[in-house]
């Protein structure tokens, strides 16, 4: 009995020698000791912690509203209480809500505030979003609404008429750019001049002006080479509309120079004025194709990546120079490679405190290659976050199954959706800023700028406009 007894102790004290033995060399899974599969699968899960949430804008401009509202979530549904460490002075917080909103000041432009750090408590815990700040910019012109675009044969009185219609809000002043620069390096901006000193005269001297410099010309243009004289033997040619219109091969890159020039020549003389909305970039549609190709494999210089890059080159040295104004680029085709207007509008996004705007052609044209596919300029247009815009001109006047509030409908009251192939105007644009009519004579409907008068007063710009728009939220 004592050996047996002896016996079975030596072969237990063995089993245990062996046994910790392989959990010293297999780890705790060799001794039996729960680590997954259905013992990890039935623990109790762990609360979810209090959390803080948000991406502040680091960018604010001189006279905007600014605001920033954290959320946060408590799985306990405890009261939350708020705090902030490095408010600016011109910003008030809640800490209730969270809410960090102001409006920064003159004083407060090329200023920067950091360390500002945004936490919430339940009482026992306290999370904290990480550190930021805020750069203020200069005071960015956000007269948005109703524009209407002047004839060739306006003169400064028209416009001020224009003006004073209820609910407009400015007009669009064009100009030949040979007109604006009658000899290399020299400038002539009297017309703009004559027009806000009709507009200041005005029984509404607060409507507002858009520059546009044309460096294309269609039939009815009274001048048919746009370009400056100096540059139109090399650097210009006859484009697919009538009458002997014109366009400059902008391209090229000294003609692309020569364009930025006149435009750091205009924001000089125009950025400050508070009457000056911005500055409107003809439509991206050259002319040059058929016939009258300027493509590289017919004897040209014309390739789609070249237009493309001087595009970019373009709205990055606009918004360089109109630091308060806007610049506003009429997007509608890309000879040769319509994909490319996406880099564009990438560009024009990356323009600092939303002050590069993107725009369409005509609002309802029956032109599916407008609609489709996401290369498509509304496509762009509408899934744009920052100022939109489009024109309303003869085409859209001349669509016999829609009037005016359906012209308007389709502008403003749009939904973040692909446009269908067979009927593009089952769609709509959502523009939530600038919507530009044409002061034109009848079209084939009957309809002209009187009847849009009422349309516009009908529907003056404000929260009801941008509630129209599926993407909710005030205008950029």
């Amino acid at each position: 009995m004592v050996f047996t007894t002896f016996v079975f102790r030596l072969w237990a004290f063995r089993v245990w020698a062996f046994s910790v033995f392989c959990c010293l060399v297999f780890g705790l899974a060799a001794c039996g000791a729960p680590t997954g599969g259905d013992a990890a699968n039935h623990e109790p899960r762990k609360p979810k912690e209090l959390q803080i949430t948000g991406v502040p804008s680091g960018r604010a401009s001189v006279g905007q509203a600014y605001e920033f509202v954290p959320r946060a979530a408590d799985p306990e549904n405890d009261h939350l209480a708020f705090s902030i460490t490095g408010t600016p002075p011109w910003a008030s917080f809640d800490s209730e809500t969270g809410v960090l909103q102001g409006t920064p000041q003159p004083d407060d432009h090329d200023t920067t505030w950091d360390a500002i750090t945004i936490s919430v408590t339940d009482g026992t815990h306290t999370v904290t979003l990480p550190t930021f700040s805020i750069t203020i910019g200069p005071m960015r012109k956000t007269t948005y609404g109703h524009y209407f675009a002047a004839r060739y044969d306006d003169s400064p009185k028209d416009v001020a008429m224009l003006c004073e219609q209820a609910g407009v809000s400015g007009v669009v002043w064009r100009k030949s750019w040979n007109e604006v620069e009658p000899s290399q390096g020299v400038y002539d901006f009297q017309g703009f001049d004559d027009v806000l000193t009709a507009i200041a005269g005005s029984r509404n001297p607060q409507c507002q002006l858009w520059l546009f410099v044309e460096f294309k010309s269609f039939g009815t243009s009274p001048l048919k080479n746009p370009c400056p004289a100096y540059l139109q033997a090399e650097h210009s040619g006859l484009n697919g509309e009538p009458n002997g219109a014109a366009t400059c091969f902008m391209w090229e890159p000294e003609v692309m120079q020569a364009y930025i020039a006149m435009l750091q020549a205009a924001a000089a003389r125009y950025d400050t004025n508070p009457r000056i909305e911005g500055v409107v970039v003809q439509e991206s549609a050259l002319g040059f194709n058929g016939e009258y190709s300027r493509d590289v494999h017919y004897g040209g210089t014309y390739t789609p990546e070249a237009w493309r890059d001087a595009l970019m080159q373009l709205v990055s040295q606009c918004g360089a120079v109109f630091t308060q104004s806007r610049c506003m680029f009429f997007l509608n085709f890309i000879h040769g490679r319509q994909e490319y207007l996406e880099d564009v509008a990438a560009a024009i996004a990356a323009v600092p405190d939303n002050r590069g705007c993107i725009s369409g052609p005509d609002v309802l044209p029956d032109s599916p290659a407008l609609y489709r596919g996401k290369a498509s300029v509304y496509q762009l247009e509408v899934h744009h976050h920052g100022c939109r815009a489009t024109s309303v001109q003869n085409d859209s006047y001349e669509v016999a199954s829609c009037d005016l509030n359906c012209i308007f409908d389709f502008a403003v009251g749009g939904r973040i959706d692909s446009f269908p192939d067979n009927s593009p105007r089952t769609g709509g644009l959502c523009v939530n800023s600038y919507l530009f009519w044409n002061h034109a004579a009848k079209s084939r409907t009957g309809l002209d700028w009187l009847d849009a008068l009422a349309v516009i007063q009908a529907h003056p710009y404000g929260e009801s406009w941008h509630d129209q728009c599926d993407s909710g939220g005030a205008a950029p």
